[in-house]
Parts: C-alpha cells; structure tokens; sequence
C-alpha cells in the first residue's frame, strides 16, 4: 500500500510555516494600528504612548494619580499618601488575613518533601487559618498593588521627554519620597510561611524600594523589537525611560545601573538588529539611532555609575589597542570570546572603556544619523573622558 501520508518532519515544517504566517498577519495588523496612531497629529506625545501601550499590551497601571501629581493638582505629600496608605494596610494586616490562607496552603505543599523537624524549622507548624470569600480577587493585595503603582510611575516616565529635565526630576523625587517613608509595621502574627513571602521576607517595603527592580525587569521586556515597535513614539518612550532610569541611579535613589549597562552594550558592542518586530523592520541606522540615544543618555546623567564594574584603564597600552578593535562587533571582541585563550596574558578588558569614548566619538561624526543624535553621541564621549581614566576609589 502507497504511503500517502507526510512525513513527521514534513508535517512539522508545514505547521511551522503556518505558525509563521498567522504570526507575520498579526504583527502587520498591530503594526498597522500602531502606525495609524504615530501618525494621528490630534494626538500629543503622552496620548500616542497611551493608545500604544493599548496596542502592544506594555506593562502598565491606572496613572491617574501620578498624572495629577506631574500636573500639580497634589502636592508631593498628597500623593504618596494616596499611592502609599493602600500598601501600608495591606502589607501590616497581611492582605486583610488572606495571605495567612494562601501561604499555609504553600506550606503544606512543602512540608511533605522534609523530615518532620526539618519541615518545622522551614515552614513551621500547621494552622488553620479561614479561607477568603474570593480566593481569586488578588487586587488588593500588597504585591499586586506594588506592581501597580511601580508601573504606573514606570509608564509615566515614558511620556516626559528627556529634554525636560524638570518634570522628569519631578518624578525621580516622587520615588525619592517613596524610599523615604517609614516601613508599616509587620502583621501580627508573622508566621514562618508568610515571612517567606519576598513582600514580607525583608521587612524594607519602601527603604529597599520593593518590586521596582522586578518592575523594571518586565518593562524591560516592552522594548523596541520586542514587546515594542519601531515608530518614533515608541521609541522616544523607550529613549524617556531610560534617561528616567539614568535620573534615579545619578541621584543614588535606586541603583539600576545594569539597564546602562545593557543600553551602552547594544550601541557599541552589537550590530544594529530589529531583534524579534521583523515586519517591515527599521533600516539598520534607524535601529542605531535609537541605541546611541539611549545609551548616550545613560553616559551623560550616570556615567561613572554604568561603567563602574568595567575594568580600570592600566596605563596608555590600553588606549593605544583599541585602533585595532574598533571595528569589531559581537563576539569579535576580545572580552566576549573565551578567556582561557588569554590565560597569563594581559587581558583586553582594560581598553573596554576607552573603546566605549571612541565608538561615542565616531558616531558623533556619523553623517547617517541626525544631527540631534551625533551631538548626544558627542557629549557621551566628552563625559567619557574623564571616565575612561577612573580610579577604583572614585566608583
């Protein structure tokens, strides 16, 4: 009997390819929305980001009380008591009891994997504690409403341009404020299940800024290419952001320096790539453009932070070999391949801040991007400068 039927890797190769066009069908069409609203001059800056936001499905929250704040209507005080005195309560009275349900219930399910003793000391003795009357209502609880309002100060970040130094130390104090407020008292009783919770584990809700780093981490996920596109609102948002991020790190308010980090590695280490958003994707200057931008930024506010963990420039060899690596990209470089090769030898490393100052200087004489753009990328390498030759006291 003739065997009619496709092969397992046949039918495989046909589902991916199917796979693939419905997914190139549902980008076209979210780019196609996306676009309509980059190009909608009714619409302002912070308005475009919103109705994206919509589209793309960001990571974000209700900024209605950060609105009224950078608007003026409340006062600083105000606000972090209307963000605020939620998670406080929350947070003290253990989600109103209802953690204490849903952390034993966690406990039991670990228990069983240890000795009597041993469980005892890791998740303590059984109690029974009543059951909440929606066991699947989580949105007052005090890490649903950290996410919230860490988002809904992320998202706002987005639409104050990063020319307005301004607004945008506005809300840097904002979250400056926020660290400042006393940490609400734990629940009582703080059992061993609830304590291992990491809202409640550290007992530094707002000293330790809890959830912004998680926060960020999403957000990051919202970037050009990948949960975002390439329009020009979309980008500038992204361009906000970072300076934001910049902002708070300069300021000692939050050390998020490993988002410099990653800018300043995708502009001058990397080869322009549209990464996943591959419909229709910018040309590859556009691509750099973005990049430089947000690195640059990053340079300017916080530079001696981002590039603090950078080895130490030696001496004049380590300027002298970059002539000889500037051209490199990607796994070309010396401190991406293997050490092992260079084991015993002088390590390339050192010239690693020094090859930033030059990819900054060379693409200030880039005549494929604006003119705004070559003189961001000309005031990073100036602030390079004095970085290149940083001591290790001065981190």
């Amino acid at each position: 009997m003739p065997k009619t039927r496709p092969s397992k890797e046949k039918r495989d190769q046909a589902k991916a390819e199917e796979t693939r066009i419905l997914r190139i069908e549902r980008e076209t069409k979210e780019n196609d929305r996306a676009e309509a609203v980059a190009d909608d001059d009714a619409l302002n800056l912070a308005a475009k980001i919103d109705r994206l936001a919509e589209i793309r499905n960001w990571f974000c929250a209700d900024t209605a009380v950060v609105d009224q704040y950078m608007a003026g209507d409340l006062s600083r005080a105000e606000t972090v008591g209307i963000l605020a005195t939620p998670i406080d309560e929350a947070y003290s009275t253990a989600n109103a009891g209802t953690a204490y349900f849903r952390q034993e219930r966690t406990a039991r399910l670990q228990r069983k994997y240890h000795s009597p003793e041993k469980a005892l000391e890791l998740w303590g003795p059984e109690q029974d504690w009543p059951e909440p009357e929606n066991e699947r209502d989580h949105s007052e609880n005090a890490e649903v409403l950290l996410w919230n309002l860490w988002y809904s100060i992320l998202h706002t970040a987005k639409k104050i341009p990063f020319t307005d130094e301004a607004r945008q130390e506005k809300l840097v104090d904002l979250v400056r404020r926020l660290k400042a407020r006393p940490d609400p008292p734990e629940p009582v009783p703080m059992t061993i299940p609830l304590k291992r919770d990491w809202v409640w584990k550290l007992g530094t809700l707002w000293s330790d800024l809890i959830i912004l780093g998680a926060s960020i981490a999403e957000v990051r996920n919202d970037s050009c290419g990948c949960g975002a596109g390439w329009s020009w609102p979309e980008q500038q948002a992204e361009q906000n952001l970072n300076a934001f991020y910049a902002r708070l790190t300069a300021s000692g308010v939050a050390n998020i320096r490993v988002q410099g980090e990653i800018c300043a590695v995708d502009a001058l280490e990397k080869a322009p790539t549209p990464w996943y958003r591959r419909v229709s994707p910018p040309p590859d200057h556009e691509i750099l453009s973005h990049y430089i931008t947000c690195a640059a930024l990053w340079t300017i506010i916080a530079g001696k932070e981002v590039y603090a963990e950078y080895p130490h420039t030696r001496d004049e060899r380590d300027i002298e070999v970059v002539d000889r690596i500037l051209e490199l990209r990607d796994n070309e470089l010396p401190w991406n391949r293997s050490r092992k090769k260079y084991k015993g030898r002088a390590r390339w490393e050192t010239a690693r801040r020094e090859f930033a100052r030059r990819r900054f200087e060379a693409e200030s004489n880039n005549e494929d991007l604006s003119p705004e753009v070559r003189d961001l990328a000309g005031r990073a390498a100036k602030a390079m400068s004095d970085i290149v030759w940083q001591k290790q006291e001065e981190k």
